[in-house]
C-alpha cells in the first residue's frame, strides 16, 4: 500500500510537471492581457506598467493605459497622458488626446493629472488656466501644483 501511495504522487506530479511544461499554463502575463481583453481596468493599467518599465516599449504602454482609462482607471488616465504629452508639442494631436485624459482624471480626482493639465496650459501659453489646475491639484495635496500656482501669481 505503502508503494502504491508513492507511485500515485509521483504520477500525479509528474504529470502536472508535464502539463506545465508543456506550455499548456498560461502565464501570469497572458492571465492578465486576457483579463484586461474582458475589460478589467486594473489589468490594463498592470499591463501597461510592465510594458513601460520592464520592455521599455512606450507605444505598447500606451495602448494599455488609454484601455485602461476608457475603462474607469484614472491613474492610466495619468500615465497615458503622461506618454502622449511627452511625444507631443503644443497644440498638437498628442497634446490634446493628453489633456482629454488629464481631464477625465482630474475631475475623478486625480492630482497628479491637474497638475499636469496646468502644465499643458502653461506650455500652450495659458497662464490664468494653468494657475487654476495648478491650484487645483495643491487644493488636492500636490505640493508642486501649490509652488507652480504660488510663482505664476507673481
Amino acid at each position: 500500500m505503502k508503494y502504491l501511495i508513492k507511485a500515485l504522487v509521483t504520477v500525479i506530479f509528474f504529470t502536472l510537471f508535464v502539463s506545465v511544461a508543456s506550455g499548456q499554463e498560461k502565464s501570469l502575463e497572458e492571465k492578465t492581457e486576457d483579463l484586461c481583453d474582458q475589460g478589467n481596468s486594473t489589468a490594463c493599467f498592470k499591463v501597461g506598467e510592465r510594458y513601460r518599465t520592464l520592455d521599455k516599449n512606450n507605444k505598447k504602454a500606451l495602448v494599455y493605459y488609454i484601455k485602461a482609462c476608457d475603462d474607469g482607471y484614472m491613474t492610466g488616465c495619468t500615465n497615458g497622458g503622461i506618454l502622449l504629452a511627452m511625444k507631443g508639442t503644443p497644440y498638437s494631436k498628442q497634446f490634446k488626446q493628453a489633456r482629454k485624459m488629464f481631464d477625465k482624471a482630474c475631475e475623478a480626482g486625480e492630482d497628479q493629472s491637474c497638475f499636469n493639465l496646468g502644465t499643458l496650459n502653461y506650455k500652450e501659453g495659458r497662464q490664468k488656466k494653468a494657475i487654476k489646475y495648478y491650484k487645483k491639484a495643491c487644493d488636492m495635496g500636490n505640493q508642486g501644483g501649490c509652488a507652480k500656482a504660488k510663482r505664476l501669481r507673481r
